[in-house]
């Protein structure tokens, strides 16, 4: 295939709520994107059809040009077998999510799939607030905690694809227990349900009024406004997420020796302001100057995580992914 042909990539970001598609130019230009409900509980299949129609749709307005396609997943995600597991929040144990939606695309457009938190931390490396860093973490706190390492370039997955599964690192062993069975899990307080269990801790426990009291169902979004209007307890509620991210972001500042943090995610990019002094306080208070040395940390540059998962097809095309099984090889469509 010449070089001088123009090629595309689609990325799928599959969440509990919605699926995110986008289209985009190796030079990262974003040519179309869209959304659609993700609708889990109508099942496997069901979600299966509405990725492969966004990806159908996509690679109708650019034929012949799209190289491939990268969807990212919730859950430990086997990308050199294709199968996902125990992505909880969308109902699946076991599924061979690539041969389902090769089997509904076509081989012609090849798939590779990844771990949603991976495919973020590709995007900013490829497009976003990496661009010149080839050693960072990405943390992205949303519904929950996760994270995705690039080290000399190259993506961490680990060897049973459980790297940077830093949720359900233990913050506090004789804490609550988590959803995983585990106790005092990291993602208990930073994570948008962990903000919300942290305030309404504070809440029963107040000795000042708060704006928040009045608040039948609190979402992040209520703590986040009450803060911009100085409210103390929405202040302390996310200083505690701040807490629980710096104590992680500790532990991986010693092990990794980052050049940089990267803050994403729903929670992370609106929070970002009000966690980092509590950031800045834990990675002080737990880690050494020489640890810390250039280390910066930064809020994500990436708008849609799809543009992450485009990057896959990038990233595999590189080399730099497992080899993967004949019927995913390229097929020019021009030949």
């Amino acid at each position: 295939m010449s070089s001088s042909i123009e090629r595309f990539a689609i990325g799928i970001d599959i969440g509990a709520t919605k699926i995110a598609s986008v289209l985009l130019s190796q030079e990262g230009e974003l040519i179309d994107s869209s959304q659609v409900l993700t609708l889990a509980h109508e099942g496997p299949p069901a979600v299966f059809d509405r990725v492969a129609e966004q990806i159908l749709g996509l690679a109708r307005q650019k034929p012949g040009a799209v190289v491939g396609v990268g969807i990212g997943s919730p859950g430990k995600v086997d990308s050199k077998n294709g199968v996902v597991y125990d992505a909880v929040n969308l109902g699946w144990k076991e599924v061979k999510l690539d041969e389902e939606i090769t089997n509904r695309t076509g081989k012609s457009l090849p798939i590779w799939i990844q771990k949603d938190t991976n495919l973020n931390a590709l995007g900013e490396y490829y497009f976003g607030a990496c661009q010149t860093c080839t050693d960072f973490i990405y943390l992205g706190v949303g519904s929950g905690l996760g994270a995705g390492i690039i080290a000399n370039g190259q993506l961490i997955t680990g060897g049973d694809w459980y790297a940077a599964d830093v949720g359900h690192l233990s913050i506090d062993p004789d804490g609550q227990v988590c959803v995983c069975g585990g106790r005092g899990c990291a993602e208990l307080s930073a994570s948008g349900p962990g903000l919300i269990r942290v305030t309404r801790r504070l809440l029963a426990n107040r000795s000042e009024v708060s704006i928040l009291g009045d608040e039948a169902e609190l979402t992040p979004a209520h703590v986040l406004a009450a803060a911009g209007q100085g409210d103390p307890l929405a202040l302390e509620a996310l200083a505690e997420v701040g807490r629980a991210l710096g104590i992680i972001m500790s532990a991986c500042t010693v092990i990794l020796n980052p050049s940089r943090f990267v803050i994403g995610g729903g929670l992370g990019v609106a929070g970002f302001d009000y966690f980092m002094p509590r950031v800045r306080e834990e990675l002080t208070r737990r880690t050494l100057p020489n640890h810390r040395g250039q280390m910066d940390v930064v809020r994500s540059q990436v708008e849609s995580p799809a543009i992450g998962s485009a990057c896959l097809v990038w990233y595999a095309l590189s080399g730099k992914m497992p080899e993967r099984s004949s019927s995913n090889t390229i097929i020019d469509s021009n030949r």
